[in-house]
């Protein structure tokens, strides 16, 4: 079973209608009964608070969409990095906050597998660049979805694992030159 968690920030789970639309979603690329959204009994001090939901499809994962300091947050949870992958949904925004997680990350657990969502250049506030999924284009899904959202559904055919590997980047723990 695959654990889907959203972050409940209204700038990510929008609204109810966006957030059944991300159900079905799911449903498409897994091919697999999904249960309904339900809150994660999970405190957080200065979050928003986490939706969560369950493809009975075989695969043992997570699939995260929020932002990285809740990513971090709820990967230092057993039931989330016992599994054999975690996807991050997420902006990189900091420079090599993918492989600090996953360092966190293999540091409880050896083998872990993260993937990221492909990332984008954008300017902040503050006139930074910054590595960003940019989750927009609500278009044919009718939610927001990031780049590696939108790979994903034209992957699906190919089963989710497959799916995933194609759609997001696996996280290296070596530091190339440039990151």
């Amino acid at each position: 079973m695959v654990r889907w968690i959203l972050s409940a920030d209204p700038k990510i789970a929008v609204d109810t209608t966006q957030l059944q639309a991300r159900r079905v979603f799911i449903q498409d690329v897994t091919c697999a009964e999904v249960s309904d959204w339900g809150h994660m009994q999970i405190s957080v001090s200065d979050s928003y608070g986490f939706f969560q939901c369950i493809s009975n499809d075989g695969v043992d994962g997570v699939f995260i969409t929020a932002h990285m300091p809740d990513v971090h947050f709820l990967c230092n949870f057993p039931q989330i990095y016992n599994t054999e992958f975690i996807v991050a949904n997420t902006c990189i925004w900091e420079r090599l906050s993918h492989k600090s997680l996953l360092y966190s990350l293999r540091s409880k657990k050896q083998d872990a597998q993260l993937w990221f969502a492909k990332q984008e250049l954008s300017v902040d506030a503050n006139h930074l660049f910054r590595q960003s999924t940019t989750l927009n284009n609500v278009g044919q899904f009718g939610f927001q979805t990031s780049l590696s959202e939108r790979k994903l559904f034209m992957h699906r055919k190919k089963g989710l694992v497959n799916g995933i590997q194609e759609s997001f980047d696996r996280v290296s723990p070596i530091v190339f030159l440039g990151e």
